[in-house]
């Protein structure tokens, strides 16, 4: 087994438990953001890239049920360059950063900063960038982890960001705490099943290995909230495998990319009860012409990866990010996977000097 692989099965082992320790401490954490004022005006900019990119993406859905208005959800590098451009000093800037040193994330800091708007930054690493330039640092050690594939972190400055923003919503008397406490309990309850579904999944993927192993393509899709957990599953399949990956919404798909899909390629749907009905459809018709596709949550057909879902609505993805580590580490374990992508990785994080020092 590659060591990278064997490091994040390490980490796969350990995320709930890491996890755990972040939801035994909430009050803490609700505490560092009870300054913290919306006012009527008040843009929220929530801020990352990579796994951190998908974690804001999919923490706006529960920003706009909090605050009735949608947040926005910005590249770094977009935010530097352009968007910051109509910033103003009643806005909230929060970016997500697992190293807390990813230059363009350390920018948006300096900016929100130089135009006095409140900055709040979760990250895993102490005295980073990040944490010293943020009004409010919110330090998440159990994400800590060395491997450049992220397991625990996605998960955990994700479970950080809500937090955050049911911290924020009952400082501004916008939810009860009665509204607070359900939502922290319905984390705690996810958290406790974690371990579940990445089993759950590992017993699938070595039953259908040579299924997975005979594609050269993957197209992952999904809906709402899990078109970021399908990001995940791609990027992550480009990264440990070398293997070229698409991830996208499911109803684009039929707009256009679903004209080109070689026999090589496997799609795999993502599935929740939202969008249920929707995405029966979407497979009959994809099975109808002859082509590779594998079902991923609720009520999947025979042969295909069955979840039983618990939670439905602005959590669900935490029920689907361990599924999908835990079918992409057992895939690589299986196949021998893990060393392009490292390599590749580390080449253009240098010669891009994408990191700030601390």
């Amino acid at each position: 087994m590659k060591h990278e692989i064997q490091r994040m099965r390490y980490y796969l082992s350990t995320t709930q438990t890491s996890i755990d320790t972040i939801l035994n401490r909430v009050d803490s954490l609700i505490q560092k953001v009870k300054e913290v004022e919306i006012l009527p005006t008040t843009v929220i900019y929530l801020i990352g890239n990579g796994s951190s990119g998908e974690g804001v993406r999919i923490a706006s859905y529960l920003a706009l049920e909090l605050f009735n208005r949608s947040p926005i959800c910005v590249s770094p590098y977009q935010f530097t360059h352009s968007t910051s451009k109509v910033l103003h000093s009643q806005d909230i800037v929060i970016v997500l950063s697992q190293t807390g040193t990813s230059h363009e994330v350390v920018e948006s800091l300096r900016i929100a900063k130089n135009h006095h708007a409140k900055s709040i930054a979760l990250t895993a690493t102490i005295e980073s960038p990040c944490a010293k330039l943020a009004d409010i640092p919110i330090l998440l050690e159990e994400c800590v982890e060395d491997v450049d594939y992220k397991v625990t972190g996605v998960v955990g400055l994700l479970v950080g960001l809500w937090i955050v923003l049911i911290g924020i919503a009952k400082a501004n008397h916008l939810i009860s705490d009665s509204d607070s406490e359900g939502m922290q309990k319905q984390l705690v309850e996810l958290n406790q099943h974690y371990n579940d579904y990445a089993q759950v999944a590992e017993r699938w993927t070595k039953k259908n290995i040579e299924r997975l192993e005979a594609c050269f393509t993957l197209t992952v899709l999904g809906s709402g909230a899990l078109v970021e957990t399908a990001s995940e599953l791609s990027v992550k399949a480009i990264e440990v495998q070398n293997r070229y990956s698409l991830a996208m919404d499911t109803e684009e798909f039929l707009h256009g990319v679903c004209a080109a899909n070689p026999t090589s390629n496997l799609i795999v749907l993502l599935v929740d009860e939202s969008t249920l009905a929707y995405s029966k459809k979407v497979y009959q018709a994809i099975k109808e012409r002859n082509q590779e596709v594998v079902w991923i949550g609720m009520d999947a057909p025979e042969g295909d990866l069955d979840l039983d879902l618990i939670c439905m609505g602005k959590f669900a993805t935490l029920q689907f990010f361990p599924v999908i580590h835990s079918l992409l580490i057992n895939w690589a374990e299986m196949k021998d996977h893990g060393s392009i992508g490292t390599e590749v990785f580390a080449y253009y994080q240098a010669c891009l000097d994408v990191r700030e020092k601390n």
